[in-house]
């Protein structure tokens, strides 16, 4: 349907066919089947032709006038495209689980924001692993582990360990557990996944995993809400040891079985392979690389 609209409206600016086609870099001939092939398709004349002069006829009249703002407008999203390419701006989505939320975000956030002011960030927490293309996402962030073998990675933070942790209160009135069996006698926070199953505790022991199945008064589905209960004393939780290193330094927390700790290959940024990296998140990728502190890298 666009084919010819250039040429018919550079014709009726210059209402001359041979103008037309020193601005468009054709013959006249060329611009003269150009609008022949135009018109047939629109069904009427849209120029009264002379050997003195053009004109518009009552259609090309009309056609020019609901033409032409179109046709602007189209190079107006051309254009808008094409800047979104070539800088960082635009809306970056990112989806990415919530026990990341506080440790990635926090400490890079503001300065992110006030560098690149063109760049809208929405942040999507959920501990599902999503479909990026299907939610309208540029990118999601997980742990390697859950990571499908299809998609292009870029790491984040170094490898972490999730921990178990406890207030010393907590550890004063019910005991210190000495192994992971001795967790099936301890008040545990359990963690509901997007799934619907309770996630279990994962330790290691040599080259071999143990899942503990435990349990306790408090159900969540969000790591955030999770440690609220710990650190009102009502159980112990497990985390991602980088998200409770401050506190366990402070003596808010204290570690628990810290040497069955599972260790995790740490988080990644990922996104789709046929996906082309757009300059606002590629400005993200190298933000977050160069400017989270050492404690969550790694």
């Amino acid at each position: 349907m666009l084919d010819g609209i250039e040429a018919f409206l550079r014709v009726a600016e210059r209402r001359s066919f041979s103008a037309a086609a020193v601005d468009l870099g054709v013959s006249p001939s060329a611009i003269s089947q150009i609008i022949k092939g135009l018109e047939a398709r629109v069904g009427a004349p849209l120029f009264m032709r002379t050997t003195r002069s053009v004109g518009l006829t009552q259609a090309g009249e009309m056609f020019l006038e609901r033409a032409a703002p179109a046709y602007a407008g189209l190079g107006d999203a051309y254009e808008a495209a094409r800047n979104l390419g070539n800088r960082p701006a635009g809306r970056l989505r990112i989806n990415l689980m919530r026990g990341a939320v506080q440790p990635l975000f926090e400490p890079i956030i503001a300065g992110f924001c006030e560098t690149y002011p063109e760049i809208e960030l929405e942040i999507y927490a959920e501990d599902a692993l999503a479909d990026l293309s299907a939610g309208g996402f540029d990118a999601g962030v997980r742990m390697g582990e859950s990571l499908d073998a299809d998609v292009i990675a870029v790491r984040l933070t170094g490898p972490f360990r999730f921990v178990a942790v406890a207030t010393p209160g907590y550890l004063e009135k019910h005991g210190r557990p000495e192994s992971p069996d001795e967790l099936r006698n301890h008040r545990c926070v359990r963690m509901r996944l997007g799934s619907g199953a309770l996630m279990p505790w994962t330790f290691e022991k040599g080259n071999r995993e143990i899942e503990v199945g435990v349990t306790g008064p408090v159900i969540v589905n969000d790591f955030t809400a999770m440690m609220v209960a710990v650190h009102a004393g009502v159980a112990m939780g497990m985390t991602a040891e980088p998200v409770v290193k401050a506190q366990v330094a402070a003596g808010a927390l204290e570690l628990v079985l810290g040497d069955f700790a599972c260790s995790t290959s740490g988080l990644f940024l990922y996104y789709p392979s046929r996906k082309q990296v757009m300059p606002k998140l590629r400005a993200f990728i190298d933000y977050v690389r160069d400017y989270l502190p050492d404690d969550v890298t790694g």
